[in-house]
């Protein structure tokens, strides 16, 4: 495992090093959670709270469900062009597993990423709504199921762009996941605000693993609570882990090279 730790670490030092790149191009981070501020502060008038979240407790839901989406890696998408320009034939002879070694340098690079946008995010939301109740309490476990939520978040990138062995162009498949993820994972809106019979199927489907599970986690914190997400989020990494290694394993079969 030392050569995939160190794929995770040099991933990581280079995030450091493009990090004021990074913040600058989610500056609108900055308007996404004004925005949200703005709405939901009209839908909250007159209201203590909605479907179990006070006013704080949904802004700060919605800055660690943004964490996650801005956190991801976008060096997976490399996975696509490796396959359509054939340079992922030279890595079968290579002594490493093609997928660990792609989600270890995704996860090198999301976790890098996480910690200034909590930091952001924190920020923001003090300031716009003031601060999270139990947040120091919930930290610990929230971290946990919150980088089990990226490891999902990038696991499911990796199976979409293994599709481009059967169809080259796979960003159809990633918009698709993506609003899945956006509607049914919770990430715009708590699953809790759904009409009860969505909303108890959308707790269970691996998206809601990505951004619901880990952002209640934070804002609502209890063991069960805790204990749900961390076993899903368990459940479907190995899941989306062992599917990616099926197509994988079936994909570079279909491997051609033409020319020289």
């Amino acid at each position: 495992m030392r050569k995939y730790v160190r794929v995770f670490a040099f991933a990581a030092r280079d995030q450091i090093v493009y990090m004021p790149a990074f913040l600058f191009r989610n500056i609108f981070f900055v308007v996404i959670l004004f925005t949200f501020f703005s709405l939901w502060r009209v839908i909250f008038a007159g209201r203590a709270a909605l479907s179990g979240f006070t006013m704080v407790q949904l802004l700060w839901y919605l800055t660690f469900t943004e964490t996650i989406e801005l956190s991801k890696s976008r060096s997976l998408f490399g996975i696509q062009e490796e396959v359509k320009d054939g340079t992922v034939a030279v890595t079968l002879s290579r002594p490493y597993s093609y997928v660990l070694y792609h989600l270890m340098r995704a996860l090198g690079e999301s976790y890098v990423k996480m910690i200034p946008m909590l930091v952001v995010g924190f920020l923001l939301a003090t300031l716009f709504v003031g601060p999270l109740p139990g947040y120091l309490a919930a930290l610990p476990c929230g971290i946990v199921v919150i980088a089990l939520g990226l490891l999902i978040t990038n696991l499911w990138l990796i199976v979409i762009n293994l599709l481009s062995f059967w169809s080259e162009e796979t960003m159809p498949y990633y918009w698709i996941v993506q609003k899945l993820i956006f509607i049914l994972g919770g990430l715009f809106i708590p699953i809790d605000l759904f009409p009860q019979w969505l909303s108890g199927i959308a707790r269970m489907l691996p998206f809601a693993f990505s951004a619901y599970w880990p952002s209640v986690t934070m804002v609502s914190f209890s063991i069960e609570t805790f204990l749900t997400a961390l076993g899903g989020a368990v459940f479907y990494a190995l899941a989306l882990g062992g599917l990616a290694a099926f197509l994988y394993g079936r994909g570079k079969r279909r491997i051609c090279a033409q020319g020289g």
